[in-house]
């Protein structure tokens, strides 16, 4: 993407779902239904006038990765995750993000499994892929480090063939725990 041609806020505008929010550096939007600044576009850890746009179908992106890899090295369990780093509403400092995943259960539903006391979950499903995306984000750095992806090995997932899909990863506004923050017009939002 080429910032000399069109300015950022060109780029955030043509790469969001929806703009919500702008200040002076960070504009609030909407992208593959994630809340995320400026649509995800990375201006850091690219070249002058240049940034880094997410894949236009994360899951899509990360199966075909995993396809390539497991033919390649004759793999048989392989799992592939594409993560960002991104902020939380009212915590400082940044952790990963899953955007996209391949080969691994990335949400593991946890309804109905009874805790230590045996009492049945209601509401958990553990995030896998974020989770590994924040530990990742621990190896890959966010300066200078140089590092573009990190090998986990006995990383405590489930193995699948079952494609995953932004269907699996979210729903809609109106059922999310924070809905009572959104606007009325946000929870309409379709998937």
């Amino acid at each position: 993407m080429d910032l000399k041609k069109h300015p950022l806020s060109y780029w955030i505008s043509k790469e969001a779902d929806r703009v919500f929010d702008k200040n002076e550096d960070i504009t609030l939007t909407l992208k593959d239904n994630c809340l995320i600044p400026n649509a995800g576009i990375d201006l850091s850890n690219a070249p002058q006038d240049a940034a880094i746009l997410w894949p236009k179908d994360a899951f899509k992106t990360a199966q075909e990765i995993q396809k390539r890899l497991r033919r390649h090295f004759k793999i048989r369990r392989l799992g592939i995750l594409i993560a960002d780093s991104t902020c939380q509403p009212l915590r400082a400092g940044t952790t990963g993000r899953a955007i996209g995943w391949a080969g691994f259960e990335g949400v593991e539903d946890q309804r109905g499994k009874k805790d230590l006391y045996g009492k049945t979950m209601r509401v958990t499903q553990k995030a896998v892929a974020d989770n590994l995306a924040s530990a990742l984000l621990l190896g890959v750095g966010e300066t200078n480090e140089q590092t573009p992806f990190v090998l986990f090995r006995g990383a405590p997932v489930k193995f699948t063939e079952k494609k995953a899909t932004k269907k699996t990863a979210f729903f809609p506004p109106s059922a999310c725990i924070f809905r009572s923050v959104y606007s009325r017009e946000f929870l309409k939002q379709p998937l």
